[in-house]
């Protein structure tokens, strides 16, 4: 309770501060929400060793310039739609307020994170978080549905343009087990045919280091990623190709270097 007053008050006397600044200036905006929309088919290996396919229908709702607000809607063949991730707030003279369950500010892997990633995920469900310029912090709710004031963690991120690339540093501290995980990343890494990137994490409790290596050029996404305990377990990637406009196919294959297995995938998207 102590710390969600605290950060409450601190909220309250940014927003008080930068409304009164951008008073006198401040112009409604004129922007219209955005409804964007896709059916995806995709394909992919399961743990029989067969290839079976799905199908997917993704709505977005953003409001643009209005408020943050951003509302993804999934549903597979089969199944309702359901509200996937869901994120409210807004931003006024360079302060961003947001709430929702998509606030993570920790790195996250560019493969399958439940079969193929080895970074460390920190769990966040929904939360509050408060962004100014580089910096952002999050306060994460056990269950804001029955208790408002039950914080589960704290995570908090600053990047900085370093010139050739964005440097990024984060933390997450779980309030329960008083463990921290330290995150890092270095992403758009101009090298002129391509882009590279790079993530890692550090369990203190665990005492475990984990990273992952990107580069992608010309429609084309490579990983790599491994942990301090087998530094290649994972090399993939995805190829997407515009083949017309809102129509996307895309083809992909991850190699797990321990069990020596390839896991080839494609898919074809059409965006509305």
């Amino acid at each position: 309770m102590r710390i969600l007053t605290i950060a409450t008050a601190g909220l309250l006397a940014l927003s008080s501060a930068t409304l009164a600044n951008a008073e006198a200036t401040a112009e409604l905006p004129t922007a219209a929400p955005i409804m964007t929309g896709a059916v995806n088919l995709d394909f992919a290996e399961t743990a029989a060793g067969k290839t079976a396919g799905t199908m997917g229908i993704e709505l977005d709702f953003d409001a643009g310039d209005i408020a943050t607000v951003d509302l993804d809607f999934k549903a597979t063949d089969g199944s309702a739609l359901t509200l996937d991730t869901w994120t409210v707030g807004t931003s006024v003279a360079g302060l961003g307020l947001a709430f929702g369950d998509n606030n993570n500010l920790m790195p996250e892997t560019g493969a399958n994170a439940s079969k193929d990633g080895t970074l460390a995920k920190p769990a966040m469900t929904e939360s509050l978080q408060v962004t100014m310029g580089g910096a952002s912090v999050a306060l994460g709710l056990t269950d804001w549905t029955t208790d408002v004031t039950g914080v589960s963690n704290l995570q908090g991120s600053y990047t900085i343009d370093a010139g050739l690339a964005d440097v990024t540093a984060s933390v997450d501290h779980n309030r329960a087990t008083k463990n921290e995980v330290f995150g890092g990343a270095i992403t758009g890494l101009d090298l002129g045919l391509a882009t590279a990137g790079g993530m890692m994490t550090y369990d203190t409790d665990a005492e475990h280091f984990a990273y992952e290596g990107t580069l992608a050029s010309n429609g084309i996404t490579a990983y790599v990623n491994g942990d301090e305990d087998n530094s290649l377990q994972h090399i993939g990637g995805e190829y997407v190709y515009n083949m017309a406009s809102g129509i996307e196919l895309s083809a992909g294959v991850d190699y797990d270097t321990d069990a020596e297995d390839w896991a080839p995938m494609a898919g074809m998207s059409f965006s509305f």
